[in-house]
């Protein structure tokens, strides 16, 4: 009987953690703008590729697997840009009438935790492309960028391993850790700490509130601008 209910009991695990909605997205690419606007993230991960195709690949998991077909994307494409946005505010709005439906009074809900969803992204890109990212909560991490990018987080960390071209990355409350090479940088956060390799020699800006460096190193092919406004980065040789 203990093994019975053992084996139902993971049975149960398994058809909960599958409840979840895949959309994947592939398109030609022909030298367009690159946007995406995931507002609601966990976790984003962004990689460049030699195929001249953009594929996205969202992977979206809900409390109880409910209300996933509520989710959506909004899709544009043009000669100029390629642009997709996520649409979570239904999905949402339906677990607020859920909650709200049986709350008692005074304990009304209009926000969503993250135990409600998970919400996972994949980005590839064609190298040598200029595009964006942009979310309100959500982590980013690439192991390489070769293009030219633009991260734009609200609360989320952003990690890059390793990069060619220009990039502009800000984050309002989370971290910037990156590998450097190549650049010319300047970095500025108003209430964190800039932590960087005594070997890359950054020249420090005086100002009232905050820090800020500025530097260049090897060639200074590319373009770094960073900038958090609560949290640190570590800069890295």
């Amino acid at each position: 009987m203990k093994k019975l209910t053992i084996t139902l009991l993971l049975g149960l695990a398994v058809i909960s953690l599958s409840a979840q909605k895949v959309i994947e997205k592939t398109f030609k690419y022909a030298d367009q703008f690159i946007d995406v606007d995931v507002k609601f993230a966990s976790d984003i991960e962004v990689k460049t590729w030699d195929k001249p195709t953009v594929y996205f690949k969202a992977d979206i998991t809900t409390k109880d697997g409910k209300y996933l077909d509520l989710y959506k994307l909004d899709i544009k494409e043009s000669s100029g840009s390629i642009s997709i946005t996520s649409k979570a505010e239904d999905l949402f709005k339906a677990f607020y009438d859920e909650w709200n439906k049986n709350a008692p009074e005074g304990k009304k809900r209009y926000y969503h935790t993250y135990e409600t969803y998970e919400f996972d992204y994949v980005l590839y890109v064609p190298k040598k492309s200029n595009f964006r990212v942009s979310s309100i909560n959500g982590d980013l991490k690439a192991d390489i960028i070769e293009g030219d990018f633009t991260a734009d987080l609200i609360n989320g960390n952003i990690d890059i391993e390793k990069y060619e071209g220009d990039m502009d990355l800000k984050t309002i409350n989370g971290e910037i850790d990156l590998v450097l090479n190549n650049s010319r940088l300047v970095a500025e956060t108003i209430h964190g700490s800039i932590y960087a390799d005594e070997k890359l020699n950054l020249k420090v800006i005086d100002r009232h509130v905050g820090q800020k460096v500025e530097g260049s190193f090897d060639n200074a092919t590319y373009f770094l601008k960073l900038n958090t406004i609560n949290g640190n980065m570590y800069l890295r040789l």
